[in-house]
């Protein structure tokens, strides 16, 4: 799966360089890397798998559950499952899908 990439000025805000809704990657500033594109095709597959709307339960209740947890936007983000797979996955060149898709389930 290639990912369909948009450079927007605005989206999404500063903090973040890019940000997956299936079925694009949204990006602010310089082009993505190999790894960041890496990084957000592994959250398309996560996203096909769960049938998108899915994911995105899943994952606000996570950050939710992060932040009362730890109380910090930047950790309660980066504990996500989601993007602990992600993050761990990211540097592999080669990656099956079933490692995209459901790697997050061994968080």
């Amino acid at each position: 799966m290639r990912p369909m990439t948009i450079h927007t000025k605005c989206f999404p805000a500063r903090k973040f360089h890019a940000i997956t809704l299936f079925p694009f990657i949204f990006f602010n500033g310089q082009p993505l890397t190999e790894r960041e594109i890496r990084h957000e095709t592994i959250h398309l597959w996560q996203q096909a798998v769960l049938l998108v709307a899915p994911f995105y339960v899943l994952y606000f209740l996570f950050w939710i559950v992060n932040l009362l947890r730890f109380r910090n936007l930047d950790r309660a983000y980066r504990e996500i499952p989601f993007e602990r797979s992600a993050y761990r996955l990211e540097n592999q060149a080669k990656i099956t899908w079933k490692a995209k898709a459901f790697d997050w389930l061994k968080a």
